[in-house]
């Protein structure tokens, strides 16, 4: 058997369709898996040798005057596969193995720009995560082969090979949690007060084993931000050297961005703070970690130029550091919503 699976962008997206292409492989170990993906992201297949990278150029997918010669280049490379699993659900995704002549064309049931009608076998939309979304994708098309159960999730990079980060973690018989209060500028919008994270640092930091992740983008955050907490930050570290650190947590705390979700496919238990984004679309699977949110009446939202921030403003830091330190998940906190 020869699949091909799609999911152009992004980082975190792609990280969550890793379970269900895992299943796959588990359900057909001896077909041949190739996976489309930005040339951006092509570095997230690594830990999963048996996914061959098929690379699309971000630049020329990007330009009108590049973009169908970039499709057509790479409907080539698959052009002999027997069926399509599209895991993205965009015009330019489905067009790749439209124009591949791909005879099974299977698609999850979240489309735009009309992509559902170049697939043979899309599936039914049900309002569900994108984990879910996509277990249910390769859920599906087992059940076409007569294999079951490739709709559970998996954390796929728990044992994953992943490189040494060094000497991290200092403090012996203290549970260890990374501290993420970044997000990208394009996510910016997601970002949980900075005061917040301050205050939560100050009431951990004597119970935790506690370490900052700071991003290219909170670089100016290292200066000063370690010392103000006295909670050291993470070193800079390539990305899986950082997966390999956060694998080596009890917890991570994050808003919804790559590294909340890179810390659930390696099994550490995560807690979202969620703000403008959509607690059923990008919740977390069962077992895998709790969202905390006001759930105020604006939210969710997709406003990226909201200047109130209420969502998160109102997100008190007492009710995350509970959260951490409550011995049976969290506790109803009657002004506040719970996902």
């Amino acid at each position: 058997m020869d699949l091909v699976l799609l999911r152009l962008s992004a980082l975190g997206d792609i990280l969550r369709v890793l379970p269900a292409w895992a299943n796959l492989r588990e359900a057909f170990p001896e077909a041949r898996f190739r996976a489309v993906v930005e040339d951006r992201h092509a570095f997230l297949l690594e830990p999963l040798p048996w996914l061959e990278p098929v690379i699309v150029r971000r630049g020329r997918l990007s330009n009108p005057l590049t973009a169908l010669p970039e499709l057509r280049r790479v409907a080539g490379l698959v052009r002999d596969a027997e069926a399509s699993l599209d895991f993205h659900g965009i015009l330019k995704a489905a067009l790749i193995p439209r124009l591949a002549a791909i005879p099974e064309r299977w698609g999850d049931g979240v489309t735009k720009e009309f992509a559902g009608s170049l697939q043979t076998h899309p599936l039914p939309f049900r309002p569900q995560t994108r984990y879910d979304q996509a277990l249910g994708l390769s859920g599906a098309f087992g059940l076409s082969r007569g294999r079951e159960g490739l709709g559970r999730f998996k954390p796929v990079l728990q044992a994953a090979e992943l490189p040494d980060p060094g000497a991290i973690w200092g403090q012996a018989g203290k549970p260890r949690a990374v501290l993420v209060p970044g997000a990208s500028r394009r996510g910016a919008i997601k970002r949980w007060p900075l005061r917040h994270w301050i205050t939560l640092a100050r009431m951990l930091k004597d119970r935790w084993d506690l370490r900052w992740s700071l991003g290219p983008e909170e670089e100016d955050l290292r200066a000063w931000l370690p010392e103000t907490t006295g909670v050291p930050a993470l070193p800079r570290l390539g990305f899986w050297q950082l997966a390999s650190a956060l694998r080596q947590a009890d917890q991570v705390v994050a808003p919804d961005t790559g590294l909340l979700h890179l810390a659930v496919v390696l099994g550490v238990p995560a807690l979202g703070l969620y703000g403008s984004s959509d607690p059923v679309v990008a919740g977390l699977p069962p077992g895998a970690g709790t969202v905390l949110r006001t759930g105020i009446s604006c939210s969710p939202c997709r406003e990226r130029a909201c200047q109130r921030r209420q969502c998160l403003e109102e997100l008190p830091p007492e009710w995350v550091a509970g959260a951490l330190l409550a011995p049976t998940g969290v506790r109803p906190v009657p002004s506040l919503g719970q996902s």
